[in-house]
């Protein structure tokens, strides 16, 4: 249930219409609610009322979700229960409430939103011990929920919940996301305020985790952003983009290193700042073009046209710079493309597309651009056999997933084949575990080599 693209802050929300009526949690472990909040009454766990003798057992309860969350821990979602895995803890598994709810998780963050009708909760991962439950609004892509009358947001930090004070935030602005930085020890969280045009207005602050303190203006991560973002992070460095001004972060300090203009001709608007992994170069998009940047002075260093895949993903670039700190993966419509950041050159791409051509469903607008630039119409696919297309897979896309049959996993050369019943895999967050929910358990197996470590199954009682 994890998402291919993006990656990094798009969450799992999964919603079941059952009955009106839900019980509250009842969980094995100990609850830890926040001081201000009362301790709600607890309904016994599920181990505190043994079934008759003569009872019969309840048939499996399949998984139904899988996904990795952002502190490595593996959460299989199941009709009746709850189940959490990490190679260091083992399975830990609790009961959920009947009746409708919802569940919120993310790949970025640790802990679960639970939400029904009675109010919303939230568990530390990967204990799953309750560590609140009340009122308040949990948000709709991350496990964290927004305390609007006491102006506070609650988050898991480590093995506990923090309480982010919201009051620095403009009067009666709403929380859109909230960005994990360093490991979790920094929060990003953006503010969305409606001007009187209609029109949004976001700002953001950033916390120290630990200390549970403003550090200042953040970094303005946008949910569903309808113009190119203008956030992103590497490691202890933070990028944003203010007008038509880069600025680069410490993020540890909470602070601005430098700013830059960018010049970007017309009307198009500067976007999508994407680092290599050690953040010594920065891209940035003028429109559709590309301009590289140096990453620590911001000085321009190249100016590539018609980058930003001509696709349906509006001004998105949905490019990621790999390992080699030099080569851009970009993903479309009809497969990939790898531009060579040093040299402008395409080394390949599967699709037009996904090289810069625009998307055409009817007859093409005056004086739009037609077809590829120049030099990119001898360039090679990035996948020799157009019926097996591999699609990244992962943070550092160094694993590829094939559909089909029988999927396949490809990583430097080799080929991990699952069972025809498997479902969509998921990879860990360090990519160490490759997970995938089939009828009526969960295979968990170690990468490189594929073997099986773990086979979970929800407990059947």
């Amino acid at each position: 249930m994890l998402g291919s693209k993006q990656s990094e802050l798009v969450g799992l929300a999964i919603g079941l219409g059952l009955s009106a009526c839900a019980p509250r949690l009842a969980h094995p472990s100990k609850a830890q609610a926040p001081p201000a909040a009362p301790a709600p009454a607890r309904t016994p766990a599920r181990e505190s009322a043994p079934a008759p003798q003569d009872a019969a057992p309840k048939p499996a309860d399949p998984p139904r979700t899988v996904t990795y969350l952002g502190d490595g821990t593996l959460l299989v979602e199941g009709a009746r229960g709850l189940l959490a895995w990490t190679p260091q803890s083992g399975k830990r598994e609790i009961p959920l409430p009947e009746g409708q709810r919802t569940l919120i998780a993310s790949p970025a963050h640790a802990g679960v939103a639970v939400v029904s009708p009675d109010g919303v909760a939230l568990l530390t991962t990967p204990d799953l011990t309750l560590a609140y439950e009340g009122g308040g609004t949990a948000l709709t892509e991350a496990p964290v929920i927004h305390l609007e009358r006491e102006r506070v947001v609650l988050v898991q930090t480590g093995s506990k919940l923090a309480r982010l004070d919201t009051r620095s935030a403009p009067e009666g602005a709403s929380v859109e996301t909230l960005t994990p930085l360093l490991g979790g020890r920094r929060f990003s969280v953006t503010f969305i305020q409606t001007a009187p045009d209609g029109s949004e207005l976001p700002s953001a602050l950033l916390y120290d985790a630990q200390r549970q303190v403003v550090l200042g203006s953040g970094l303005p991560f946008r949910l569903y952003p309808v113009a190119a973002p203008r956030a992103s992070h590497a490691g202890k460095v933070g990028f944003s983009i203010e007008k038509r001004e880069v600025l680069r972060w410490d993020l540890e300090k909470g602070t601005v290193e430098r700013r830059a203009a960018v010049r970007c001709a017309g009307d198009r608007e500067v976007g999508n700042p994407t680092s290599s992994p050690s953040a010594d170069l920065l891209v940035v998009t003028c429109g559709a073009d590309l301009i590289v940047l140096d990453g620590s002075t911001l000085k321009t260093r190249r100016r590539i046209a018609r980058v930003v895949p001509g696709c349906d993903q509006g001004p998105s670039l949905n490019g990621r710079v790999l390992s080699d700190g030099k080569t851009l993966l970009l993903e479309g419509c009809g497969g990939i493309a790898k531009l060579d950041l040093g040299s402008g050159t395409y080394a390949c791409g599967d699709s037009e597309g996904v090289m810069g051509a625009p998307y055409l469903d009817g007859p093409p607008a005056p004086g739009s651009a037609l077809g590829l630039p120049r030099g990119r119409k001898p360039v090679p696919a990035c996948h020799e056999h157009a019926d097996e297309q591999a699609n990244p897979i992962g943070r550092s896309a160094s694993y590829q997933i094939i559909w089909g049959e029988r999927t396949r996993i490809i990583h430097a050369g080799a080929a991990l084949e699952l069972e025809p019943d498997s479902q969509p895999p998921v990879l860990s967050p360090d990519e160490a575990w490759l997970a995938y929910a089939r009828s009526d358990h969960v295979v968990v197996r170690a990468l490189p080599g594929g073997e099986v470590r773990a086979l979970l199954r929800l407990d059947s009682r």
